[in-house]
This record gives C-alpha cells, structure tokens and sequence, in this order.
C-alpha cells in the first residue's frame, strides 16, 4: 500500500466523515484484541462492518480491507488477519479525503 491514498467521497458526506473516520479508528482497536484473543466470529461481524459502512460512504479501498477481513476471518486465517490490521492502520494514517459530486 502507497503512502498516500486518496479517496473521493461525496460533497454531501462531508458532515459526516470526521465521526465515520473516529469510528473506523475505534473499530481497529476492538477489532486488534478480537484477533489476539482469537475471535474469528467476531473478527467476520467487524469486518463485515467495515465494508459495509466503507461502501455506504464511498470509500472502496477501506471497503476491500474490510472485505478481506471478513474472508480471513471465515478462514480462521491469523497470519492474514494480522496482515490485515497493519493495511487498516496504514490506510486510516494515510488517506486522503477528497470531496467530489
């Protein structure tokens, strides 16, 4: 993953992205202690949220994190999981919200 990544969200989200984004922040941290302590169930909902929610607000490459997540996660795949939570936190450290039509 580059240093800088850019997503375009739409003008009408602008009020809402700075609390998405805090969210997205708090899903990492809960999302950390599921893989540490093992919860694969939990770890699918989580990701499953973040795709969901990533899609809702236009971000796609939060979305295929997400997505990934969530196949990981069904797969009980730890080392992937782990992968994975390393890309979320380069990703929310480094996007860039660019707002469109």
């Amino acid at each position: 993953m580059s240093e800088r990544i850019i997503e375009e969200v739409s003008i009408g989200l602008e009020p809402l992205i700075t609390k998405f984004m805090e969210h997205t922040a708090n899903e990492v941290a809960a999302l950390e202690k599921m893989v540490v302590s093992g919860n694969m169930a939990e770890a699918l909902r989580m990701g499953h949220n973040i795709k969901g929610s990533a899609l809702n607000y236009g971000f796609s490459l939060l979305a295929e994190i997400g997505r990934n997540i969530e196949i990981s996660a069904g797969n009980e795949d730890m080392a992937q999981l782990e992968l994975l939570l390393v890309d979320l936190k380069k990703y929310l450290k480094n996007v860039e919200i660019v707002f469109g039509a």
